[in-house]
């Protein structure tokens, strides 16, 4: 029996689809400078293995990332784009820079790692690591305790 294709509205829309979810995003911005193994992986971004096996086996399916096992002494594995997936980095750094446009056009939105990322020189995307996210959880409860406090 023939499959029936799946249908997108958009080429957008599968495009968002394949990289959808929290980490893909993050993973395919660590893989852009090189190859990384799985415990390097798991320690930026402060996720379980579970989860990151689960994203990369997703990506790897996809075509984004390749899987390279080494015959070592403990086991080792590394990850790393696909052309096609170096090309599907390229199209996220160009949202990265529309969101951020978009942000400072509208005034009320506030995109986190945007200062920290230009005092580095880095007009990549921001890495979401357990240090930002504990920043952030910061910021929110002083904006809280501004409001309380009025």
């Amino acid at each position: 029996m023939e499959r029936q294709p799946r249908m997108y509205n958009t080429g957008a829309d599968y495009a968002l689809a394949i990289i959808g979810g929290k980490w893909k995003s993050v993973i395919l911005y660590l893989l852009a400078d090189h190859p990384r193994r799985t415990s390097e992986l798991v320690k930026q971004l402060g996720t379980s293995y579970k989860v990151l096996s689960d994203q990369l086996r997703e990506m790897s399916d996809a075509g984004l990332i390749i899987r390279k096992s080494f015959n070592t002494i403990p086991p080792h594995v590394e990850y790393r784009l696909t052309p096609e997936g170096e090309n599907l980095y390229v199209a996220l750094r160009y949202l990265n820079y529309w969101g951020e446009n978009r942000a400072k056009q509208t005034g009320d939105i506030k995109i986190m790692c945007t200062d920290e990322m230009n005092q580095v020189g880095d007009d990549g995307l921001c890495v979401i690591t357990k240090k930002h996210l504990n920043h952030w959880q910061q910021e929110i409860v002083k904006s809280k305790n501004k409001d309380i406090s009025i």
